[in-house]
């Protein structure tokens, strides 16, 4: 089996630090959606080392990576960027990589084939001079792409993240709305099915109550609970700054929090945590986080208040609830999505 195929991230880690010594790795080197243990890599060649992702990562023991919307400004003398999993994102990366650059520095781009590392040849070359695009390495299923920063591509630069805000119509609580998203959000300019079966069985929501949107994504969940009462307190937690971006235009009365857990929005008694929790850290399924949910959120519910969530129908929630919560009901279903709502009490 291809390593690829079995694990991308050890496949992309090995690759592009068997291509450090081919790259004269030197200067200031920002590094993007990189791996664990390239950062280390990288110094041991005397680089200055930035990390920028814009989702939260974790570090190692010594070691924390925030998340930030854009990278910083630089200039860096090299770029090097694991190649986003999400297709719509890729452009945006590569944009935003190049954009801080020095003049002729480089990007190194890095990723799988059937991740679409094929593809960014084009994307490149449409940002550069296509001359100063290059295989740097071919080895298994991945390549490494190299590419330098040329004045032949800069009317074309994309280089703010408000270049790449997208602006679609949506309806939010039965009215129609201009809705603001990013590549690489979920379910950018729609509201998805999983979406549209939790939002019509949701509790009755009086003036006060405290609500938290986990994994909020643009923040539809969010904007429908606003719309059917002003007068609640809602705050908006995700681990994609990005995201959070579009939620403070979506949902401007939200409280926004970066955070991976419900610990992150350092907040009790809630009425209601309410999420359509991600599934996938990157193509493969991840269902750490959701177990994470679930665990922590008796803590920062209040007495009365219940956890309400959808999920895909081969998700396996009763038992996990069942170890957590008194109380749990299936409120609705359609072939592929169920919606669960769990409380603490069994009254």
């Amino acid at each position: 089996m291809s390593s690829w195929r079995h694990d991308p991230e050890a496949a992309a880690d090995a690759l592009i630090v068997r291509s450090l010594d081919d790259l004269t790795v030197a200067g200031r080197v920002l590094l993007v959606n990189q791996s664990r243990s390239l950062p280390s890599a990288v110094r041991r060649c005397g680089a200055e080392v930035t990390v920028w992702n814009r989702r939260l990562v974790a570090g190692s023991a010594h070691e924390t990576w925030p998340a930030a919307s854009w990278p910083p400004a630089g200039p860096f003398d090299i770029a090097v960027v694991r190649l986003p999993k999400a297709r719509d994102e890729q452009a945006m990366t590569m944009h935003a990589a190049i954009s801080v650059l020095a003049p002729g520095g480089r990007l190194i781009v890095y990723g799988g084939n059937d991740e679409g590392i094929r593809s960014a040849v084009p994307v490149l070359e449409g940002i550069v001079a296509p001359s100063e695009v290059t295989t740097l390495a071919a080895r298994g299923h991945g390549r490494v792409l190299l590419a330098r920063r040329s004045d032949e591509g800069e009317a074309a630069l994309r280089g703010s993240l408000a270049a790449w805000r997208q602006v679609s119509r949506i309806e939010i609580a039965g009215t129609p709305r201009d809705w603001v998203s990013y590549p690489g959000s979920f379910a950018a300019g729609r509201v998805d099915d999983g979406t549209a079966l939790l939002l019509p069985v949701l509790p009755v929501l009086l003036p006060g109550m405290r609500v938290l949107d986990y994994g909020c994504g643009p923040g539809a969940i969010a904007a429908a609970l606003i719309a059917r009462q002003p007068a609640i307190e809602i705050d908006a937690m995700d681990n994609d700054a990005v995201a959070l971006e579009a939620v403070r235009e979506n949902v401007p009365t939200a409280r926004r929090i970066l955070g991976a857990g419900v610990a992150d929005a350092r907040g009790r008694g809630y009425d209601l945590i309410v999420s359509n929790p991600p599934l996938h850290q990157g193509i493969a399924e991840d269902r750490g986080l959701l177990e994470r949910l679930i665990a922590d959120a008796p803590a920062h519910l209040a007495p009365d208040g219940c956890l309400q969530l959808v999920v895909q129908r081969r998700i396996p929630l009763e038992r996990l609830l069942g170890g957590h919560f008194a109380n749990i009901e299936r409120l609705a279903e359609t072939g592929r999505y169920w919606v669960w709502r769990a409380r603490l009490s069994g009254a």
